[in-house]
């Protein structure tokens, strides 16, 4: 090895260093321990909800635990910014910590399903903020050559949350005690609070919650709270008009949002003809489809196919396996192998929603985990090439919006999927806590077989999304 060389490796080995010694060690500490924190709850939550209905009853509510902790995550996320400005960095991090700390001891001492739904709104709002406000911290405590490294590690707790979250949540729900799988993050959260206050460096603050997009916010939320509302009556009719409303808030809130001075997304976010809302298009569906995957997977492999809790949490967890791995091949694609990358992460989701469809009530299992996988590749293969090729094709002015509002699309995917396949399950009978397993079995089929149309839409949505490229890239010539 040449001196250079040498000198090269030591400098890499100084700067990680670096980020785990002093104080900059401490600010790594905090970043990942807030981030890690917000990741590992949603595996945990996945992993011992079966047991929670067991437990408290609700079934009927059964899908709410995740749209509304997605759309807490959305206002949490959004409204960091506005937050930071009115308190500073270290105010807006103690405040979110303490926000996702207070909802997992409130969901520790839930008595009813509906009180255990309102701390994960909770949950969602601080640990949306936290996630983001992580991400913007890094700007502020970290040197600009350690700010990649630091960025990796944080992508890094996502993936040790896949790992460790199905074994923290299945090793309480073996055993029945799902409220510890809650109340032993607290201290973790008590912390992070501690850390934060202790170390976060004070910075300049306003006191005003002056850019929060509160309009546009309550309208997306409500959009949500309202299809949510779907699943708890009896009547078409009824959840027919509740699902004109639903929409009606969505499209007011993208069209008020598209008029703002200072947009939440890129102005044409919903025009599918074209390249950007294909894109985006894109993106919330392949979240439905998620979505739909993920929601009662721990449910219909527990009572179904008899697995234990801590099997079926591993086996939800596939997904976020195959799809980190995926993304991590894909990344370096270019050109018409980015665009092939996309093309085939589409197919496989499609292909993915198929294969559950046929086999989530029947089985075998391994061949339910199999398709899982497809719709996890599907998703890695897809995902960030997409996102690339939205930054690319929006204006200059709108290339920082597009990188972050990706997240909340996506987000905002999960949320309706989420309250969505709750309105199918309970349509299709999954209203009783003591369901019988035919008539689960028949909410199961009902559920994945609707998802094969959001797989199909994910599919169909490619087509306007490469001729938007196309034209693009003949304009470019």
């Amino acid at each position: 090895m040449t001196e250079p060389d040498k000198a090269a490796r030591s400098d890499r080995a100084h700067e990680w260093r670096a980020i785990f010694t002093g104080r900059l060690g401490l600010y790594t500490l905090l970043l990942n321990l807030g981030t890690g924190l917000f990741a590992i709850n949603q595996f945990v939550v996945a992993t011992i909800l079966p047991t929670v209905v067991g437990d408290l009853g609700g079934v009927r509510y059964y899908a709410w635990t995740f749209a509304l902790f997605a759309v807490g995550a959305i206002i949490g996320a959004a409204s960091s910014g506005p937050a930071r400005d009115a308190v500073g960095d270290r105010g807006a991090f103690v405040g979110a910590s303490v926000l996702l700390t207070a909802g997992l001891a409130g969901a520790a001492l839930a008595d009813d399903m509906l009180v255990l739904v309102f701390w994960r709104l909770v949950q969602g709002l601080g640990g949306g903020a936290l996630a983001s406000q992580a991400y913007g911290l890094i700007a502020a405590m970290f040197p600009e050559r350690l700010r990649g490294r630091v960025l990796s590690l944080l992508s890094t707790v996502w993936g040790v949350a896949t790992l460790l979250g199905p074994g923290y949540g299945g090793l309480f729900a073996e055993y029945g005690v799902w409220r510890e799988a809650f109340s032993g993050l607290v201290p973790l959260g008590l912390l992070t609070i501690w850390l934060a206050w202790r170390f976060v460096p004070a910075s300049d603050a306003h006191g005003k919650l002056s850019r929060l997009p509160y309009l546009r916010l309550a309208l997306l939320a409500a959009s949500v709270l309202v299809l949510s509302l779907t699943s708890q009556v009896d009547t078409t009719a009824t959840r027919l008009v509740l699902i004109a409303i639903s929409i009606t808030l969505a499209a007011v809130a993208f069209r008020r949002d598209a008029r703002a001075e200072r947009s939440m997304f890129p102005k044409k976010v919903i025009a599918i003809a074209t390249e950007v809302g294909a894109a985006y298009w894109m993106m919330m569906l392949f979240s439905v489809v998620s979505t739909f995957v993920n929601v009662y997977a721990p449910l219909h492999l527990q009572r179904l196919h008899d697995m234990t809790p801590l099997i079926a949490g591993y086996l939800c967890a596939i997904p976020s396996f195959t799809w980190t791995f995926t993304a991590i091949a894909v990344a370096t694609l270019e050109g018409r192998k980015q665009t092939v990358a996309i093309a085939c992460g589409v197919t496989l989701i499609f292909l993915g929603t198929i294969g559950l469809a046929f086999t989530v009530v029947p089985g075998p299992v391994w061949l339910i985990a199999t398709f899982m996988s497809v719709v996890g590749f599907g998703i890695g293969a897809m995902n960030n090439p997409t996102i690339q090729r939205t930054i690319e094709a929006v204006p200059e002015n709108e290339k920082h919006i597009a990188g972050i509002s990706v997240q909340t699309m996506r987000t905002l995917g999960i949320s309706f999927g989420a309250a969505t396949s709750g309105l199918i399950a309970v349509a299709a009978g999954l209203v009783t806590d003591d369901v019988p397993r035919d008539v689960l079995a028949d909410a199961m089929a009902w559920v994945y077989g609707v998802n094969m149309i959001f797989g199909l839409l994910t599919l169909l949505s490619l087509i306007p999304f490469l001729a938007g490229y196309r034209r693009r890239i003949a304009g470019q010539i």
